[in-house]
């Protein structure tokens, strides 16, 4: 098929980034789907050939799928699966900072993904409030409160919001954050709260309350990293660029530092029970969560290597 050298310089560069050696590579398919164009792009190496389906581009080994037909409609499934999954827009470590508070919010944002009718949005407004009275509750201490004021419920969320903004976003140079943290948190508040009462809510308006309590927890979750940085800079230069208790632009060492403890990694529940389809043109699995955000996996961890006596799955 007809390229140009951009096409061809991408598709490389995207190969070679997935540590690929490229000796040839050809396009072989172009296929429209819905809004979205996919080029199916034939890739040669020493240790065997590739599929690269582009929209977003995605590798593929030739000996799990050996045919252009099947390795394009699953691209096309997958990715249309990820387009719809509702996970926590931040990375890994930061959710762990508010663990509880996440997890409900993925719980709303599943529960958006299949509701119908007005209670079933409403019903994410009870997950959304739950989530936020969550989120104040990780990150709240009664010892933030001001002296000589009282401390507030656990569930009022305006008033611990207020707290945290100002423990978190202390000083007059974080004055704009403050404010600004206070004002998301007491809006999205009140949204929920309707939401939850709204009996002709529709699934824009849940849609809305979901980006919107997403919005608290990433902007609270990056003020509360700002701090804990904030208090690992370096003793000598002030550098942030702190790694291991030493300081990477001037070497000083940080007594005090002690390196955290590893705990081995048992695999999930999840990976050990999940579906497999049974197929002689697929011999490997490959699910949204397996992805990751920049859709770059390592083609030597996700699919097959050629075996022993050099085969290397080519397309029949």
């Amino acid at each position: 098929m007809r390229t140009n050298e951009q096409e061809r310089e991408f598709i490389r560069s995207y190969a070679e980034s997935n540590d690929l050696e490229v000796i040839h590579l050809e396009k072989v398919r172009s296929e429209t789907v819905g809004p979205a164009r996919h080029d199916v792009w034939d890739v040669h190496c020493p240790d065997g050939r590739w599929w690269v389906v582009t929209n977003p581009a995605y590798l593929y080994s030739q000996n799990d799928f050996k045919s252009v037909e099947v390795v394009i409609s699953f691209h096309v499934g997958l990715m249309t699966r990820v387009m719809f999954q509702k996970k926590a827009p931040v990375t890994e470590e930061a959710s762990e900072l508010l663990p509880g508070s996440w997890r409900r919010w993925e719980q709303a944002a599943e529960a958006l993904s299949h509701g119908d009718e007005a209670e079933d949005f409403q019903a994410v407004g009870v997950r959304l409030r739950e989530c936020l009275v969550s989120f104040v509750a990780e990150i709240g201490d009664p010892e933030m409160a001001p002296e000589g004021e009282e401390v507030p419920k656990k569930a009022n969320v305006v008033a611990w919001s207020r707290i945290i903004a100002d423990t978190l976003a202390a000083g007059s140079s974080s004055a704009k954050t403050r404010s600004y943290l206070k004002s998301l948190a007491k809006e999205s508040w009140e949204y929920t709260n309707w939401l939850t009462h709204a009996k002709n809510a529709t699934s824009i308006d849940a849609e809305f309350g979901v980006q919107a309590v997403s919005h608290v927890l990433e902007m609270f979750t990056g003020a509360l990293i700002k701090t804990l940085r904030e208090t690992q800079r370096c003793g000598d230069c002030g550098s942030y660029a702190m790694a291991g208790g030493v300081c990477r632009e001037c070497d000083w060492v940080d007594e005090s530092y002690e390196p955290p403890e590893e705990e081995p990694r048992e695999p999930s529940d999840e990976w050990k029970k999940h579906p497999c389809v049974p197929s002689s043109d697929i011999s490997t699995l490959i699910t949204p969560d397996s992805l990751g955000e920049e859709l770059k996996p390592n083609p030597r961890r996700t699919t097959s290597a050629p075996d022993k006596a050099g085969n290397s799955g080519e397309s029949r």
